[in-house]
């Protein structure tokens, strides 16, 4: 090994200060992928055995290449690989990881156009190892996780005051999904300050599992590093579809690494891509308030309007040649800098996110004074409950018995929270005490804010 860094977990501290602290025991045995490269003809079938993934790379040309499965009895449609060479010049031109569909056990390749050096990569789970940090656990949708890495050219480094850090919320490390360190060819690089963001899709297979993300996103360093010669995973951050943010590329949140994710524009960017195929599929729910966290951490950490615009100088793009000024928003899609798809269908919802973003980075709402009619409550008299909301949000209105136990709730989304409760129970009238009603509203990036109150209910009337 060339260098191993000992990742260490940060705990965001309420001044949004980084603190780093050592880990002290060791995670639980991972897979780490493995990597094979053979030479390819120019229209091969090859038997699927183990492989997560699989990709295309060449010595020279710039070749057309075609993929299809064949999963039970039949071939999919043919599908173009993307030629993702561009994002980084210096490393070994080839396609992006092309994902195995569930069920496949072959797949075909074609090739046109003049290439030579045609190779193909496997990527396979391999042998376990141990690693640091707790990835099955990050895996865990709702996991509360609140850790960040530093790390700058092989080593852990003490954070920074960065603006924003809270908006990001829980984000898990490299150390989480496993990233061995000694495989980075070279210590991160910065720019003065980010200007905007680039949104991407890894073209993943979807579907899936929680505990699947972190193998996902090794397999996808190991053919970035080790069969294509970047120098680290090309993105910055990456969201799974269950709303998780994970740490990309090494060199520490609030600064301004640079990444291989846009050719052209890497450098004064900050790269965010969707773990899956978002041809086939829109953003989850969470996933889109996961992109709305990214948004408002890099508005805020480095001071830009996420619905905004600014003017970048292009270093070099298949669309615009070294030194052309372009305008593009503060949030754009990879397609809109490069010749490519990519992000696919999160390209039409962006202007729905920059919205997204400005509510999270906006104030959360307050519960107005509630108006509370009917009480003491004598059953069949009813309890009306109303409040008004400064901004929309999910709210619930709760009545709980002097046991503790949820009497009678309402769940809604909107700006008037409102319970009616006749007071009965299963069809009886309930028990006379001081019983006590909440309401609580979540905008989904905020603290939950509850207000509580408390009422008497008598005997029933006859």
């Amino acid at each position: 090994m060339r260098r191993r860094s000992t990742l260490a977990l940060a705990a965001l501290a309420t001044s949004a200060v980084l603190q780093t602290l050592p880990s002290l025991a060791a995670g639980p045995a991972e897979l780490q992928p493995l990597l094979s490269q053979s030479p390819l003809a120019a229209d091969q079938i090859i038997s699927l055995r183990s492989e997560r993934m699989v990709g295309i790379t060449w010595s020279a040309g710039t070749p057309t290449v075609r993929l299809r499965w064949h999963i039970g009895t039949g071939w999919t449609a043919w599908t173009e690989a993307e030629d993702d060479s561009a994002d980084s010049p210096e490393g070994t031109p080839g396609t992006a990881p092309q994902w195995r569909p569930a069920g496949a056990d072959r797949v075909q390749i074609r090739t046109a156009g003049r290439v030579q050096g045609l190779g193909l990569t496997r990527v396979t789970d391999g042998t376990p190892r141990r690693t640091w940090g707790n990835a099955a656990h990050a895996a865990t949708p709702g996991s509360s996780r609140t850790t960040a890495s530093r790390t700058t050219a092989g080593r852990t480094t003490a954070g920074r005051t960065t603006a924003g850090r809270d908006l990001l919320g829980a984000v898990h490390s490299r150390a989480d999904w496993g990233a061995d360190e000694s495989l980075r060819r070279r210590g991160p690089s910065y720019s003065g300050r980010v200007s905007a963001v680039v949104v991407h899709h890894t073209v993943n297979a979807n579907g899936y599992q929680p505990q699947e993300v972190p193998a996902l996103i090794r397999a996808d360093y190991a053919y970035h590093v080790q069969s294509r010669g970047w120098a680290d995973l090309g993105y910055n951050l990456l969201v799974d579809q269950y709303g998780g943010i994970w740490e990309g590329r090494a060199g520490g949140l609030g600064r301004a690494t640079v990444g291989t994710h846009a050719q052209g524009f890497n450098t004064g960017t900050l790269g965010v891509a969707m773990i899956g195929d978002l041809t086939k599929t829109a953003l989850s729910h969470n996933a889109e308030k996961a992109f709305a966290r990214v948004f408002a951490y890099a508005a805020r950490t480095w001071g830009f309007d996420p619905s905004g615009s600014v003017a970048l100088t292009s270093q070099g793009s298949a669309r615009y040649p070294s030194g052309r000024r372009v305008t593009l928003p503060r949030i754009f899609g990879h397609g809109e800098t490069g010749i490519t798809a990519c992000p696919a269908s999160v390209q039409d919802r962006l202007p729905y996110l920059r919205g997204l973003t400005k509510v999270a980075m906006g104030p959360a709402p307050k519960i107005g004074q509630p108006v509370v009619k009917g009480t003491p409550v004598h059953a069949p008299s009813p309890l009306v409950l109303d409040a008004k909301l400064s901004l929309p949000a999910t709210w619930t209105v709760d009545v709980v018995d002097p046991q503790g136990t949820r009497v009678a709730t309402e769940r809604k989304t909107g700006s008037r929270p409102h319970l009616s409760w006749d007071g009965f129970v299963n069809g009886l009238p309930a028990l006379p005490g001081a019983y006590t009603w909440a309401i609580s509203a979540d905008d989904g990036f905020h603290d939950v804010v509850t207000h509580k109150g408390t009422f008497e209910v008598g005997l029933p009337l006859l």
